[in-house]
């Protein structure tokens, strides 16, 4: 662990009034780069630093007042009585469900007293990269021509042919891609698939265009939500129908909540069309396992990019590891360099925002999971 104590001119004079909180001490457990770590502690009295693999002390946990920690929240050997003055938790997770089971977290009293962030916003420099990526190797083929074949043959007997041109790939142009979720990593995905003139359309829980008022790093996303051509509701039975009936490429990026768990199912799988792909980096709960088999076993769908599976971890041996049609990484698609310094951008500017008296970007809701 390694303690630093300072107080900088921003910190000094940071807006604080009223019954705003100090915020004067921090505890850092996950990997910052030393120069980011560097410009966090001018924004702090005290900061403690705590390796991923160091147990975090009961002394530095008592005088916390902001958190910045993984996904998985406090500690599970931090209780709630460990951490009186804590007041602000910053995750690195868009997703809070592990977070708010962790043991500090997940009593009604700490939830009151103890504001938790998600890190919404961060991911659109990484995951919407491997949608892209993945969607391409789906269409190309690629993931075949690299594990199947070993050698320079251009034709291989799970593919279509194309006029003595060997296996044919499919182009993205003109496709309509179904974003299941407007959030910031499919706002950032739909920039980019214009790029590919992909037709974008949208389903969220109420069908209405809204724009983005969350943390969005500059240069990314559809702040004001006009790429999609059309919402559609996950609400709406037919309108949710006809929004997958439509959906060439369907992009998953769901949290994990009563209303989403299992939302998608080999009934309605079988509404996409003809040679749909299915891609999912929201959490793996979206949809059985046995219904993605089945739905690849009876069509339409030809091709499957998870990044989130159910179970997860899928146990060894499972039929989708090595079934052709799917490819699988293990919930590693937010992983890029800078990954941790971006989420620190955040926990400054929400400890700037609390600080004056504001709200936090990103604000859990307890209750909603997110």
């Amino acid at each position: 662990m390694t303690v630093s104590h300072l107080m900088s001119e921003h910190n000094a004079d940071s807006g604080r009034n009223g019954t705003a909180p100090s915020l004067d001490t921090l505890i850092v457990s996950v990997p910052v780069s030393a120069e980011k770590l560097a410009e966090v502690k001018t924004h702090f009295k005290t900061v403690h630093v705590f390796a991923e693999d160091e147990t975090v002390t009961k002394e530095a946990a008592r005088e916390a007042e902001v958190w910045y920690c993984n996904w998985f929240g406090i500690p599970k050997e931090i209780e709630y009585e460990d951490v009186p003055n804590l007041k602000l938790v910053q995750l690195t997770s868009a997703g809070a469900n592990l977070a708010l089971n962790s043991p500090a977290l997940r009593n009604e009293e700490a939830r009151k007293k103890i504001d938790i962030s998600s890190a919404s916003g961060i991911h659109a420099i990484s995951i919407p990269q491997w949608i892209i990526s993945q969607t391409i190797s789906l269409y190309m083929h690629l993931y075949l021509q690299t594990f199947n074949m070993r050698t320079w043959n251009r034709d291989i007997p799970q593919l279509p042919q194309h006029k003595g041109y060997g296996s044919s790939g499919k182009s993205l142009y003109g496709k309509t891609a179904g974003l299941l979720g407007y959030g910031h990593i499919a706002r950032e995905t739909a920039r980019l698939l214009k790029a590919f003139n992909v037709n974008v359309i949208a389903a969220n829980s109420n069908g209405q265009k809204r724009g983005d008022d969350g943390y969005i790093i500059p240069g990314t996303g559809d702040a004001d939500g006009s790429i999609p051509s059309a919402y559609y509701s996950t609400s709406d039975e037919e309108s949710f129908k006809t929004f997958l009936s439509k959906s060439d490429i369907l992009i998953a990026s769901l949290p994990s909540t009563p209303q989403t768990r299992y939302m998608l199912n080999q009934e309605l799988f079988s509404l996409l069309p003809e040679h749909a792909v299915f891609l999912n980096v929201g959490r793996g709960d979206l949809v059985k396992s046995e219904d993605l088999l089945a739905a690849l076993a009876s069509g339409p769908l030809s091709g499957v990019a998870l990044d989130v599976t159910d179970p997860e971890p899928l146990p060894d041996n499972h039929p989708l590891y090595s079934h052709p049609k799917v490819i699988i990484t293990p919930h590693t698609s937010a992983n890029v360099e800078g990954y941790f310094d971006v989420g620190a951008d955040l926990l400054i500017e929400n400890v700037r925002r609390v600080r004056k008296g504001g709200k936090a970007i990103n604000k859990v809701d307890p209750k909603r999971g997110y």
